[in-house]
């Protein structure tokens, strides 16, 4: 026993650490049991697919053909009878992105005189300003209906910004929302409107994200491995099922009566596309999402930005469960569904998970090492996670390969997650914090963007990473010299690496820990002079 090996001996300390194993012991035996809910939660998810994906073997009609697509008649002879549709481009300082993002949306294939963008510009950089003004020029003296709409403060960030715009859109049927770093086709309105326009009960279609920059580094790597199964397997199968699943707030497109009837955008959460989405829900509209239908984006390749996302991402639905718990269950949803939003959507998923990879596998099991008489059941540090990540990654090619590397680095996100998640369940003033996720426009192929910029990395310490690095490192050194536990200590000594690596930002495309790959042999010769902006981390 590790207070005995200390020298701590005595009766009043052999009683407290006999209490101290008692409620290790219990607190291990919860942790164990969250950890099933959450690996049986993910398991389901793969069974639901694999079961939607082969309907047509047990007769069952495939989710999408459950909807009408409409087909819209021809754009070069009765263009004036399509839908007026308004494109919002909601934005603030990405430099890096601007540009791109509008280009792509006004390619969209749509008759002009039908289609109204919208550039939500809260950019306080002149730069980013100047950019904006600049391409809204171009496309409006090439015949585009386009503005940007700048407000005087940044009230309700990115819901307050479309809130506001609502106003000037009152003539437009669909809204489509596209974040800076995203890239639609051009036939992404042609493919995604039929579904608003033949089925009059569905409020918002959701378009499936794929990614530009996956193979930059492990820490791009693993949230590909993360989002793709989101994406492709827990979105399809929330719709296919019927079950509530949100909008992800971009890459999509909302009819506009929707966004009215559910009480329009709402700042009171960080997470404005999932509370929107939910209140829809509630109000009886449907959705529909497109797995086939899918919109490039940048994933954030520097770990302070990825930080910032993963705040936003962990807190809000911590916010809007606290929130939205009461209308969900006045509402006239079915009993079985107000369970399933509370207990399964909320509790296991968006609470449970970031419970489970740093109080258990990272404090617990750590713990445990000291004290000896403590069980930690093997199949659930080893077989639990193995069945996690391989169910997780089978939706990323070769996204097996990379396993080890996704479970290291969720379980190295636990900290932020964690403390997200408290902070959204308590109102903390970080609760409140939206910062948006600096893009580098690494997927851009024009000369002012796609190499990585010197001197990336914000920040050469994040204390709660290498602190954490320092206790499951010394529990797994611990663990081999002490008590001999060659099975714990492996885990931990890689856990504890991952934990350093983070610690000291090595996990950046431009550190020790990046695989940076770049652009093309013209673009790195190519003078840029793009000045990328760097925050400092809290």
């Amino acid at each position: 026993m590790f207070l005995f090996d200390l020298g701590l001996t005595g009766p009043n300390l052999a009683g407290v650490h006999h209490y101290y194993v008692v409620v290790l012991q219990c607190l291990i035996y919860l942790a164990v049991g969250l950890s099933v809910l959450v690996a049986a939660d993910r398991i389901v998810h793969v069974l639901q697919y694999l079961y939607w994906q082969n309907c047509d073997k047990f007769k069952a009609k495939r989710p999408e053909d459950r909807y009408v697509f409409s087909d819209l008649p021809d754009m070069t002879r009765d263009g004036s009878s399509y839908p007026m549709v308004a494109v919002q481009l909601p934005m603030f300082n990405e430099c890096a992105v601007c540009q791109q993002v509008i280009d792509r949306v006004c390619e969209m294939h749509w008759p002009d005189k039908r289609v109204y963008v919208q550039v939500l510009d809260d950019s306080t950089d002149q730069m980013t300003r100047n950019l904006v003004d600049e391409k809204v020029l171009e496309w409006k003296e090439r015949g585009r209906k386009i503005e940007a709409i700048r407000r005087t403060n940044r009230e309700g960030y990115k819901a307050g910004a479309m809130k506001e715009a609502m106003g000037s859109v009152e003539g437009c049927d669909y809204i489509a929302v596209f974040d800076a770093d995203f890239q639609p086709s051009k036939d992404f309105l042609l493919q995604t409107i039929p579904y608003l326009e033949g089925n009059p009960e569905v409020g918002y279609v959701q378009t499936r994200w794929t990614f530009l920059n996956p193979n930059e580094s492990y820490l791009t790597k693993a949230q590909e491995i993360s989002l793709n199964f989101h994406v492709k397997c827990e979105q399809y199968v929330h719709f296919a099922s019927g079950s509530f699943f949100n909008f992800n707030g971009t890459a999509g497109v909302w009819r506009r009566e929707c966004i009215k009837s559910a009480g329009g955008w709402d700042a009171r959460t960080t997470v404005e596309d999932m509370d929107l989405s939910l209140r829809a829900y509630i109000k009886g509209w449907k959705a529909v999402f497109l797995k086939d239908v899918t919109c490039d984006n940048e994933l954030p390749s520097s770990f302070f930005a990825y930080r910032k996302q993963q705040h936003r991402w962990c807190c809000g639905p911590m916010q809007l469960w606290m929130k939205a718990t009461k209308g969900i269950w006045s509402s006239k949803l079915p009993f079985h569904k107000k369970f399933y939003l509370t207990f399964c959507y909320f509790g296991v998923r968006k609470f449970g998970t970031h419970l489970v990879t740093l109080g258990f596998f990272c404090t617990l099991v750590p713990l445990s090492i000291f004290s000896p008489e403590v069980h930690v059941p093997f199949w659930a540090l080893v077989w639990l996670p193995i069945a996690i990540a391989i169910s997780t990654a089978a939706f990323t090619p070769r996204g097996w390969l990379h396993c080890v590397i996704y479970v290291l680095f969720e379980n190295a996100m636990g900290i932020v997650r964690l403390w997200a998640v408290i902070s959204g369940l308590l109102n903390l003033k970080r609760a409140k914090e939206w910062v948006v996720t600096t893009k580098l426009g690494s997927s851009d192929k024009r000369p002012s963007t796609g190499i990585a910029p010197p001197g990336l990395r914000t920040c050469k310490l994040y204390t709660g990473e290498f602190l954490m690095s320092i206790f499951v490192l010394f529990a797994a050194i611990y663990g081999i010299i002490a008590v001999h536990r060659w099975d714990f200590s492996i885990f931990l000594s890689l856990q504890g690496l991952a934990f350093l690596a983070f610690g000291l930002n090595l996990v950046d495309i431009d550190a020790l820990c990046g695989t940076f790959q770049r652009s093309t042999p013209k673009a790195e010769t190519a003078m840029t002079e793009l000045k990328r902006t760097k925050t400092s981390p809290f």
